[in-house]
Parts: structure tokens; sequence; C-alpha cells
């Protein structure tokens, strides 16, 4: 699969941008991120690949020669309208609220003009939490440094998993979920690793402070669930709770004519029952933002984004790849999502 997607790209890199710009059904184009950092992120490393400062600059350069920036406020205001989505634009979105989003990626935007969402997660905010997922990526780093064996013995009596090498490990770690994240700590504490340390030291996530500052630089603030759980794990009361009273807590925060939320990690089994709920909650969200590849449903005011963060792909390979696929996508009628 690696193989053709690389053919894929690589082909669809060589097509003229604007030529498939005018064939695509997409109007405006969602890229999504988590960070951009020079640094090695510990916490990050064994999760997934991430660009750094020189290569998300080319990013916002290639964008900008194609296509026009637009707010957040321009998408609600055309979705709520029943209105087409501006064409020829973008708004770029960044996930889960890491620091770098204040010290790195803002600066960027704003020297360029570009609008951004930033989605935050509560739970995370003044670091008074370590996302799960970022345990799981320092404890990969940790056992990486023991000897194979001692470290397949400890892994198998802390979760009870049938490993037999360092690989069998890391596999077994990514694929824990918010229901067995107790497992995480134990393993911690048999390794003597304290992930309270870690967020002391290192602060991921923004504080309270920062996203104020980028509210006031202009940025849109939205939110992305309570404290990033699979969405499938949960009964639909939870999945309520997370979604409303992480936009709620944004809205105590930042003052904003507009509510928005990013579902975390995927959103495709979610069925329409939910999203009939939340349009029915006190809490008004104003828009919301999936992860199925820029496909249309806006009858659930939703728009979805694309992953642009891999580094080994180029963004206009990236871009040209989603334009492609959703001209696919509209031959053989599956541009349109609707939930049963």
């Amino acid at each position: 699969m690696k193989l053709l997607k690389h053919i894929y790209y690589s082909a669809c890199s060589m097509l003229p941008t604007s030529s498939l710009t005018s064939l695509s059904p997409v109007k405006t184009l969602f890229p999504y991120q988590h960070l951009v950092s020079d640094e090695d992120l510990l916490h990050i490393k064994h999760l997934y690949a991430y660009k750094n400062v020189k290569q998300f600059k080319k990013d916002i350069d290639f964008l900008l020669k194609h296509f026009k920036p637009v707010s957040a406020e321009q998408i609600a205001e055309a979705v709520a309208n029943q209105k087409e989505l501006p064409p020829k634009s973008f708004l770029i979105t960044f996930d889960d609220g890491f620091r770098e989003a204040h010290d790195v990626i803002a600066p960027i935007l704003y020297q360029k003009g570009v609008p951004a969402i930033f989605f935050i997660n509560p739970a995370f905010i003044d670091n008074k939490e370590l996302f799960y997922r970022c345990k799981i990526s320092l404890l990969i780093e940790e056992l990486s440094k023991q000897k194979e064996q001692a470290a397949v013995q400890l892994t198998t009596a802390i979760l009870h998993a049938n490993v037999s090498s360092f690989e069998d490990i890391y596999e077994t770690l990514k694929g824990i979920k918010q229901d067995q994240q107790s497992l995480l700590d134990d393993l911690a504490a048999r390794i003597g690793y304290s992930f309270e340390a870690y967020l002391k030291k290192q602060q991921p996530f923004l504080t309270s402070v920062q996203v104020k500052e980028l509210d006031k630089l202009g940025f849109t603030i939205g939110a992305h669930s309570w404290n990033h759980p699979y969405y499938d794990l949960l009964n639909v009361e939870s999945q309520l709770w997370e979604t409303v009273a992480s936009a709620d807590y944004v809205s105590d925060m930042v003052a904003a004519p507009h509510r928005f939320f990013s579902f975390p990690h995927y959103d495709n089994r979610l069925p329409q029952s939910f999203f009939n709920q939340l349009s029915q909650a006190d809490s008004k969200i104003d828009l919301l933002f999936g992860t199925q590849n820029q496909k249309l449903e806006l009858q659930n005011k939703t728009v979805h984004r694309f992953n642009s963060e891999r580094p080994e792909i180029g963004i206009r390979s990236q871009v040209n790849g989603i334009l492609m696929y959703c001209i696919m996508q509209k031959a053989f009628g599956r541009h349109k999502i609707e939930r049963v």
C-alpha cells in the first residue's frame, strides 16, 4: 500500500494544480496538522511524523500561491446560509493544542496573514494532564533503551500481551486506547519513569494564557473534545458531553461569535442520530470538522479535512492528490457522506 500511495502521489505531483482545482468538487481546502517543530519531541516521536519549520513555510507559500486564505467565520456563515464555500480557498487547522501552536506556528501564520483554527482539549490545557497517547510514545522511547528480552518480559507481565520482540511491544502499545490507559501508568511505574516529571519539564501543551494570546492575535480557538477519546468507545451521552463541554470551555475562555469543534481521531463511525441529538443540545456548535478527506456533509454542518502533516510527501503532491481523489469520488457518486 505504501508503494501504491507513493506512485499515486508522484503521479499527481506532475499534474497542474490549477486544472485539478477547476475540475474538483472541492471549493475550500481544509488541511490539518498537529504541530510543527525542528525539535525531536519524545511525546510525539513514536506516534507520527511532523514537518519542520522550513517544510511548513514552504507549504504555506504553496497554498498562498494557488488558493486564498479564508477565516473560520467565513466558512461558518456560508454553511449557515446554505451558500457555496469560497472557491479556490483554504483554511488550515491544528489539533490537540500543543505548545508549538503558540511558539512556532502562530508567528509564521501571523507574518504571512493566514487565518487558522487551533483546536484544544481542555484536559491538557495548562499541562494539567498528559494525553495518554503521548505516554505511549514516551514508553516506547524508554523501552527501546532496555535489552529486548527484559523489555519483552516486562511488557508481557504488565500488558498481558503475547509479545516476543521490540516490534511487538511497539505495536501493542500503539493499540492501547482510553479504556486501557491505566496500563501505561503501571508500565511506567515498573520501569521507574515519571510522566509527571516529563510534563512539568517539557510543558508540551498550551497554557490558558497562550490560548488567549492566540485569540488576541486573531486566530480562532475551537474545541477538540475534553480529553481526546475514541468516540466509538463511548456511549452517546458521553460523546455529547465531550463535544458540548469542550465547546463550552472554549466559549468561557475566549469570546467568539461562533463555536467550532473537530472530532478526535476519526468520525466515520458516528451515526446520524448523534448529529441529530447534537443539533438539539442547548449549546449549539456552529461548525464541525471531520477527517474524511474533503467529502461533503454540509447537512450536518460538517466539513471534512485532509491530513497535510506527512513530511515525506510534498505539499504539491498532497494537494493535487486530494483534489484528484475528490474528482474520482464524485465520478463514482461517493463524494457526499450519508450517515445511517
